[in-house]
């Protein structure tokens, strides 16, 4: 996994809350890099009003920041799952996950 160094000096894994009728599910963590934990909530709520999902899903959980080497030395050791970036998933692939839930 390559970051950005641009991007942030810290990792956050951020689960997503989405409802499909009357039940609450959850997603599995993304990564979201950013300075602060306010700054990564401000990135994902941007990303998700730009893909039109604003309204679908919320912040259901953000993790403590990790800084950028210690979470890749984490995952290359196993001690924590490698999740995708939250900025690798489309609209489409967020429509998916709701149309899961809905069988």
């Amino acid at each position: 996994m390559a970051f950005d160094l641009d991007e942030g000096l810290y990792m956050f894994e951020i689960t997503l809350g989405y409802r499909v009728g009357d039940v609450e599910h959850v997603t599995v963590p993304f990564v979201v890099q950013a300075d602060d934990a306010e700054e990564a909530e401000e990135v994902v709520m941007e990303y998700l009003e730009e893909m039109h999902l604003g309204s679908k899903f919320w912040i259901a959980e953000l993790s403590e920041p990790y800084e950028r080497d210690g979470y890749q030395r984490l995952v290359d050791e196993g001690e924590r799952e490698r999740w995708d970036r939250l900025e690798d998933y489309s609209e489409e692939d967020f429509q998916e996950i709701l149309d899961s839930e809905e069988i």
